[in-house]
């Protein structure tokens, strides 16, 4: 047992240095892991260590689509139901159908397993994909349907994965009985999703303090599970239900402390989840079989592309046909090429029966897709925005220039002032040139304050001052400068401004 935590212990800290590494030279995390864990399974770092499906289906999966169940925006994705819908019910069928077909064709699997592996290669991750929508700044409405697609997208074809892989365990399928598991998991997860999500927003409201807050959150993720896997449902669609309900009611109804508490644990956790899986997949491979299976690998990318194409083109053609929503031909395209897969991807391998037909190629292939997709989809994808004249990326480059004339015009100002105090330079040339530099961080702040942008939007340095308020605040209150009261009222205000403030980045 030691040595077992041990290794877990090993792949966290190498998953940390991964993502400070990653944060410095601004590449998305989940890039950096999964390139790491490539690394590390070609040079055969990591033990070889088995890992217990049951663990990654009751453990990982429900942390994971919680933490983005819980900072989904409700509205705005209510606002765009019937996208969200098409994509995530009979667009998730089509895209397993038609990776599979080309799968079992080109691949040479057995249909049943092309299934699974349609079924795995169907689920979607936005956190690429969103972390360039916020950069880039896409139509709100664009980033509402690729959230809310991938969100229920993740339920149903975690629902997929558990049905094909019966199939496969059976090596029959019977239609009738088929239609009815899958009917009864959606069904019967959505509504215990839902009962529990109410009764759970009530408990953390009504918690005394942000501890036990987030200890109530954490105990109704874990019950919403357990209680689901007890009837036959599905475990995954009824945690973001709960989810979707808690943040909803986190949003409307709860003090800000305490949203800022709830989002921080559960982005944590939600990271650290992101780190193991990524890594526990390289300690599953063999270098050997990765080598293997590169021609599947590229074979499983397009087959994937051409069943995604497919559901969007087709799925979103008919809503335009019948429906009367038109999603904009543009907006289609950055729906196939944000295709990426990721943690839940794997994370959905590796809940797979160790005794099913070919499960150590099929990680291997997951992993092979994950990487491909990740490295050159998702790491240029900003570009790719900007290339499809997605974004609105003009004025932010207007904006970005104007703050670095107004960072090198008030340091060459605090260099004169220096130069005049130590008195290397007269007065009248230091008047002369300052007055040079002003007009300069005149106008660009006339430029910040034309495009709305510039300081209002600079998120960064924000947090950082009112993360040093509060700690005065709560220094002062500490030496007993200022009452705990007062001081518990002035940290409540400043924490209403940070989250205005992560809700404008967000």
């Amino acid at each position: 047992m030691l040595e077992y935590l041990g290794r877990l212990m090993l792949v966290l800290a190498v998953g940390s240095a991964v993502a400070i590494a990653a944060k410095r030279i601004a590449v998305p995390y989940n890039v950096a892991l999964v390139v790491v864990g490539l690394l590390l399974v070609l040079l055969d770092v990591l033990p070889q260590t088995p890992m217990n499906p049951e663990v990654v289906l009751m453990v990982f999966l429900p942390i994971l689509v919680f933490e983005s169940a819980l900072s989904s925006d409700s509205a705005s994705m209510r606002e765009a139901a019937r996208p969200i819908l098409v994509l995530a019910l009979p667009g998730v069928a089509v895209s397993l159908l038609v990776t599979a077909a080309i799968a079992t064709w080109a691949i040479g699997l057995p249909f049943t397993v092309s299934l699974l592996l349609g079924a795995v290669l169907s689920i979607t991750d936005t956190v690429s994909v969103l972390l360039a929508f916020r950069s880039v700044r896409v139509p709100h409405r664009l980033a509402a349907i690729m959230e809310g697609e991938s969100l229920f997208n993740d339920g149903t074809a975690l629902v997929l994965v558990s049905v094909a892989a019966r199939v496969v365990v059976s090596g029959h399928t019977e239609p009738v009985q088929t239609a009815r598991m899958f009917l009864l998991a959606i069904g019967a997860g959505a509504l215990i999703g839902c009962v529990f999500g109410i009764v759970g927003s009530q408990v953390v409201r009504r918690a005394p303090d942000d501890l036990t807050a987030i200890l109530a959150s954490l105990v109704l993720v874990f019950a919403t599970s357990l209680a689901t896997e007890l009837v036959h449902g599905s475990p995954v669609i009824a945690v973001v239900m709960a989810g979707v309900l808690l943040g909803h009611e986190m949003r409307s109804r709860l003090d800000a402390s305490r949203i800022i508490g709830l989002r921080g644990f559960w982005e944590i956790a939600g990271f650290i989840m992101n780190v193991w899986l990524f890594l526990l997949v390289g300690m599953q491979l063999r270098a050997e079989l990765l080598f293997q299976e590169a021609l599947p690998i590229l074979l499983a990318v397009i087959a994937l592309h051409m069943g995604r194409a497919v559901a969007v083109y087709g799925c979103l053609g008919a809503v335009r046909l019948f429906g009367g929503d038109k999603i904009p031909w543009r907006w289609q395209d950055v729906m196939i090429i944000g295709n990426v897969k990721g943690a839940l991807s794997m994370a959905a391998v590796l809940g797979l029966p160790e005794g099913i037909p070919g499960r150590e190629r099929l990680i291997a292939i997951v992993f092979g897709v994950t990487l491909v997709t990740l490295v050159t989809q998702a790491l240029p994808f900003r570009h790719l925005l900007t290339w499809l004249n997605v974004g609105d990326t003009a004025r932010d480059d207007a904006a970005d220039q104007s703050k670095a004339v107004l960072i090198d015009a008030r340091r060459a100002q605090s260099e004169l002032d220096s130069l005049l105090a130590s008195g290397l330079i007269s007065r009248r040339e230091h008047a002369e040139r300052w007055a040079g530099f002003q007009r300069d961080i005149i106008g660009a702040e006339r430029i910040l304050s034309a495009h709305q942008r510039g300081m209002v939007h600079d998120h960064v340095a924000e947090h950082a001052v009112l993360s040093a308020r509060k700690a005065a605040i709560l220094d002062a209150a500490r030496r007993g400068l200022i009452s705990q009261r007062t001081a518990g009222a002035r940290v409540a205000a400043l924490d209403e401004q940070f989250l205005r403030s992560m809700d404008k980045e967000h």
